[in-house]
């Protein structure tokens, strides 16, 4: 009989997967078993969970000997040697996904070895990787792939107790998956689900290099073999298998014009429609465009979510056959994008390239990345190769949207939105309340997004093709699903009420004298505004800004693995970086913000300050956290508070000296018109990059990560002299005059130690008041020390949390 792909990237997906147990059960003697291969475990997981899969009308004998005969070279164990063509295509697509390892492993897999990061083996800027690896099981219960489980410890106790708590959850979502009704793709989808809640933190291999997931490479050879079963349309020889050629598309999709999409939000009309919860949703179509991009081109062509391999940049990239079928797809989907952004402005410009690359190729899968972001490059330069005349870009003359200014208000009248930003402020207004995104081929709940092919909503309804999953919520589900953090964080009156311990009628009361709303009803759900936000600021009542940035990401992916000799950069070490590092900004920024108190042992907080922080980073609005950046607003002091703590995370998450992020922090009225401070913030986030990488610009000076937390401190010490009158405000103002003087002018080093006598003088006037205040304030004589050199960052610092405008 003729199978079906989805068979074929079941069993890719299931042929490892005898790892788990046969660590489980290490040392142990089972008369059930016919030898402790991993293999013969794999068949055996098949045959017990039987029921499962002929419900979904397959042959489980089939699929246990499909699954398990994948070693060619295994000579000496015939039994495990592919027989079949569906066998040899798993067997050939496990060898295109494990380029990091050398055939073998009959003697077993050792449970005592843990799963090193996948940054451990990066080189850059002549830093290696740190040591460490990660605990499947964890404080609290934890177990499998959770908030705060990706960071590496020095001393990792592994064994087979260890695996056996993985083998108890994943036989429970298997428990759960029986109870279902589920077609062919769902049940794909739940064990794909599965596996990412109980291998990622596991290695697939322990004798070689355990630096890629167990997870990371059942996923990648169940790619490959769906696309490698499609390219011989289901019904190949051996012969033809074996048989090396171009038979596979690597594609890349890639949105232009991002940031000018997002933040269109132009000046005086800031305030129509609700400006925080527009811009949000507009940050989620973005990303929800492109996984409909994605997800279209993929059902086309009969293939899953698995075939996504990577995502890194804000590209995605997609393995499909090189089959006539696929190159027209192609060539629809760029012409259905193209018009799609023709219509809406030409604001977000869809990008599709690919490469077609033979099997042996997957061993230098960096060059095949290099060779298919030339072809990008080239595509972008005809960004839509489809018009014929200037006409085709002409629309009819309307009164302008108040809010984009690009596509024409429904109504002639001053203030009128297009379609699209009318349904922006609904959405905004849903995102706190949901935690599912359904993708639809034909009706679907209001308010949607409409791509080409799929329309796109807030809710996963029965007739949705496929659903994403907010959180890192792995439980079974009768639709095809998958995780994918997109929806973000809105600060909501809620933790405006946690914050501050005002009942809401208190709350309400103030916001409205203050002049704060710009609605009356939601109750605890509204969505704060960005004036309630600035308001919320401990001292000035400013908004503040932040972008940061993952340094080295692109040097990384593209030279980070390479050796003298060789190139350790195969397909599974990209796709584990690429999603460790996705799971980062898009799960570990997020459950900072909700969750502090998760981190508090990790980063060192008292108890104080723990709930301090609980209370008040609730209130940061997440504008976009993804791929490998993020913008965030919210209270200026909270949002520095913020930023320090992200960054030490993110260096114990990845262990990695050069892997640093820089960015910028600038402080806003609430009323700034969007454009300008994301403007601002680029502007401060390349001047951090450009001096040095691994910076903070704020308040006019890029500050390395490490002085910038020990400046926090001299901040707390003058917010205390200023609160007890030890140093006046006049005095600082001093300080920071002679700074601008002499350190912020292009001068030489004779003329700028010029400041120091004058400098010794107005310290006069502190001894006058405080004897150990001077004495601590005698530091700035010392032109080398970072307090006088960062000077503008901790004295405005403190000023702004001293004053209330």
């Amino acid at each position: 009989m003729n199978r079906d792909g989805l068979d074929l990237a079941l069993a890719g997906l299931l042929h490892d997967v005898g790892k788990l147990y046969s660590r489980a059960l290490w040392g142990e003697r089972d008369e059930g078993m016919p030898d402790r291969t991993h293999t013969a475990y794999t068949a055996r997981f098949v045959r017990e969970h039987a029921p499962l899969f002929q419900k979904v009308g397959l042959d489980p004998e089939w699929l246990a000997q499909t699954a398990s005969r994948h070693h060619e070279g295994w000579r000496d164990r015939p039994q495990y040697q592919p027989q079949t063509p569906e066998a040899w295509c798993v067997a050939l697509s496990d060898t295109y996904a494990s380029q990091e390892r050398e055939e073998g492993g009959q003697g077993g897999s050792p449970p005592e070895v843990p799963l090193r990061p996948p940054f451990s083996q990066l080189h850059l800027q002549g830093q290696e990787g740190g040591e460490g690896g990660y605990l499947p099981v964890g404080e609290g219960g934890r177990v499998g792939l959770a908030p705060g489980a990706l960071y590496p410890e020095a001393r990792v106790q592994m064994g087979k107790n260890t695996y056996g708590r993985l083998v108890e959850r994943l036989e429970d979502r298997l428990r759960a998956m029986a109870g279902l009704s589920l077609t062919r793709e769902a049940l794909l989808a739940n064990l794909a689900l599965a596996f990412q809640e109980v291998l990622s933190l596991v290695p697939a291999d322990t004798q070689s290099e355990p630096d890629v997931s167990l997870y990371d490479h059942l996923r990648l050879t169940a790619a490959i073999a769906h696309a490698l079963w499609l390219y011989h349309g289901a019904n190949p020889s051996v012969e033809d298998l074996r048989r090396d050629g171009e038979k596979f598309l690597l594609v890349v999709g890639d949105l232009g014009g991002i940031q000018g999409h997002i933040y269109r939000i132009s000046g005086a009309e800031t305030g129509v429609g609700g400006i925080a919860k527009r811009l949000r949703a507009r940050s989620l179509e973005v990303s929800l465009a492109a996984e409909a991009m994605a997800l279209g081109l993929l059902r086309s062509l009969g293939l899953t979510p698995l075939n996504r391999i990577l995502g890194a940049g804000g590209k995605f990239y997609l393995l499909l056959p090189n089959t006539p079928e696929a190159q027209k797809a192609l060539e629809e989907a760029r012409e259905a994008w193209g018009r799609w952004a023709l219509r809406r402005g030409g604001s977000l410009v869809p990008h599709l390239a690919h490469l077609a690359f033979r099997g042996g190729e997957f061993r230098d899968f960096a060059e095949v990345l290099r060779r298919l972001h030339g072809e990008l490059a080239r595509t972008k330069l005809t960004p839509f190769p489809f018009l014929k005349t200037t006409k085709e870009t002409q629309g009819e003359a309307l009164r302008p949207c108040a809010a984009c200014g690009l596509r024409p208000a429904q109504k002639d009248e001053p203030g009128s939105l297009c379609g699209d930003c009318e349904r922006e402020k609904e959405v905004g207004g849903l995102l706190p309340k949901r935690d599912r995104v359904g993708f639809f081929p034909e009706e679907a709940p209001k308010p949607f997004f409409a791509f080409p092919g799929l329309k796109v909503a807030l809710e996963a309804g029965p007739k949705a093709v496929h659903v994403l999953r907010a959180e890192l919520d792995f439980f079974p589900w009768p639709l095809p699903s998958e995780v994918k953090p997109l929806l973000g964080h809105l600060p909501r009156v809620g933790h405006a009420l946690k914050a501050t311990g005002k009942t809401l009628e208190a709350y309400t009361a103030w916001a409205r004298e203050e002049g704060l709303l710009e609605e009356e009803e939601g109750g605890e759900d509204r969505v704060l505004t960005f004036g309630e936000l600035a308001a919320l600021s401990e001292g000035a009542p400013y908004l503040g800004g932040l972008m940061l940035d993952a340094d080295r990401m692109g040097e990384a992916f593209a030279t980070g693995f390479r050796r003298e000799g060789r190139d350790l950069a195969t397909p599974s070490r990209l796709a584990a970086l690429s999603r460790t590092l996705e799971v980062f900004f898009a799960t570990e920024v997020l459950e900072l913000i909700r969750n502090p108190a998760l981190y508090a042992g990790r980063l060192g907080w008292d108890a104080l300050e723990a709930k301090r922080k609980t209370q008040r980073y609730p209130l940061i609005y997440s504008v976009y956290s993804g791929g490998d950046d993020l913008f965030l607003l919210g209270p200026w002091d909270v949002l520095l508070d913020f930023a320090l703590d992200l960054e030490q995370l993110y260096s114990l998450f990845t262990q990695h000296r050069a892997l640093t992020l820089s960015g910028g922090f600038v402080l806003a009225g609430p009323s700034l018109p969007i454009p300008e401070l994301s403007r601002l913030l680029t502007r401060a986030e390349k001047a951090a990059k450009e001096a040095g990488r691994g910076r903070l610009h704020l308040f006019g000076r890029a500050v390395p990560w490490a002085h910038l937390r020990k400046l926090r401190q001299e901040v707390e010490a003058l917010r205390r002299d200023l609160e007890a009158e030890r140093v006046s405000r006049a005095q600082v103002y001093r300080w920071l005059a002679l700074w601008r003087r002499f350190w912020g002018q292009n001068m030489d080093e004779g003329e700028r130690m010029r400041y120091k006598p004058l400098l010794a003088y107005a310290l006069r006037r502190v001894r006058e008041r405080d004897e150990e205040a001077w004495k601590r304030y005698l530091r700035l004589l010392d032109h080398q020390d970072p307090v006088w050199e960062h000077l503008p960052v901790w004295v405005q610092w403190g000023l702004y949390l001293e004053r209330r405008a």
